[in-house]
């Protein structure tokens, strides 16, 4: 295999495709990147066996071929090196890199055949949205996935398509995101599926410069294909829980705040909530809240006072503060709407100004106050 190519085309898809290659993995072949030449094209690909991503550039090939390369001592090697052609020579899995300004570098590879085949999409179904708008969905709902590895359901994004709208919700078990998308064309034959935020996260990464992006929907795996970037993921193979009957249908407790002002009051309370716990409490009463927090082990304590607009009786509700700044940062829009019942049941979180093509409900379950 030998090949020239710039140094800037070559690592900017090196920067893109070792994104995916594992840190650590008791397979060693995951850790290299493939490289394959054919056709005066340089195609690298990555996996750590749920997250594929291919991506490609122009060279100049004098000889086609594939080989497994390393990925930390490529990419550090490569980011070190001063903007000029790159001459790659390969021969048994030793690739030598040579530059114009008489630098020779030896890398010992692995054989292609080594490596996991690219996955293959089948009987696959298409979704086409607005890059702006699957880019919002990632951020709106990545937040709240959850990270623990013994909640399999929860460790991806549900997305549900309908005739007229999709909808895409996530949850860890103490926070929710229900974001649904209106005026959306017919993909009511599509299943339900979870996809794993990392794919949707190298997905939003990957965008640039286009209006709109196709997923493609096979029976294991989805798939974004764009120009010169390909990124594959397994589909997460659970039942995700019905998260419509944990979203209360009676918080009749109307509050509207300033989003900054609450956020920024929120802030400076969490700095003195408890380590373990993270609790604030919030007491409403007429038109302001009084915000608390107590680390009974450093004996410190915050309180402030928000205005907001509410009437009704006086209440207290406690939350993880940092759950509940998390939330808040979410939110678009200059004020949110709080609906809440009473001090145990979740509360829901809205913009008070929705798109006119969208609708996302945020909720937070509370924390019994010590």
């Amino acid at each position: 295999m030998k090949f020239t190519v710039s140094k800037q085309d070559f690592f900017q898809v090196l920067q893109k495709v070792s994104n995916v290659t594992p840190v650590r993995s008791t397979l060693p072949i995951l850790g290299c990147i493939l490289f394959t030449v054919r056709d005066n094209t340089l195609k690298m690909r990555s996996t750590d066996l749920e997250i594929t991503m291919a991506a490609s550039c122009g060279i100049k090939m004098e000889e086609e071929g594939a080989v497994a390369v390393p990925s930390r001592i490529i990419k550090e090697i490569t980011g070190e090196l001063p903007d000029t052609d790159l001459h790659f020579q390969v021969e048994n899995e030793q690739i030598v890199i040579t530059t114009g300004e008489g630098g020779e570098y030896k890398i010992m590879g692995h054989p292609a055949m080594e490596f996991p085949t690219e996955p293959v999409i089948d009987d696959s179904k298409t979704v086409t949205l607005q890059a702006e708008k699957f880019k919002r969905i990632v951020e709106k709902t990545g937040f709240s996935v959850s990270r623990d590895e013994m909640k399999v359901a929860l460790n991806g994004v549900l997305f549900q398509f309908y005739e007229k709208e999709m909808r895409s919700v996530s949850t860890d078990g103490h926070r929710l995101v229900k974001y649904t998308l209106k005026e959306f064309e017919g993909a009511d034959d599509i299943k339900d599926i979870i996809i794993p935020p990392k794919f949707l996260n190298l997905c939003v990464n990957s965008i640039k410069n286009i209006d709109y992006v196709t997923l493609r929907i096979g029976s294991n795996h989805v798939m974004l294909e764009l120009e010169d970037t390909t990124v594959y993921s397994r589909i997460i193979e659970e039942r995700f829980p019905d998260y419509e009957s944990v979203i209360p249908a009676e918080n009749d407790k109307r509050i509207f705040v300033d989003i900054d002002e609450l956020l920024a009051v929120v802030k400076r309370v969490g700095i003195f909530a408890s380590k373990n716990t993270r609790q604030i409490s919030l007491t409403f009463l007429n038109n302001k809240a009084i915000v608390k927090a107590e680390d009974i082990e450093t004996s410190s304590r915050a309180k402030e006072e928000i205005a907001l607009k509410y009437e009704g009786e006086e209440f207290t509700i406690g939350y993880n503060s940092d759950y509940l700044r998390e939330m808040i940062r979410h939110i678009d829009g200059d004020t949110v709407e709080i609906n809440l019942k009473n001090a145990l049941m979740a509360g829901l979180f809205f913009p008070t100004e929705q798109k006119a093509d969208e609708e996302i409900l945020f909720l937070l379950m509370p924390i019994r106050l010590m």
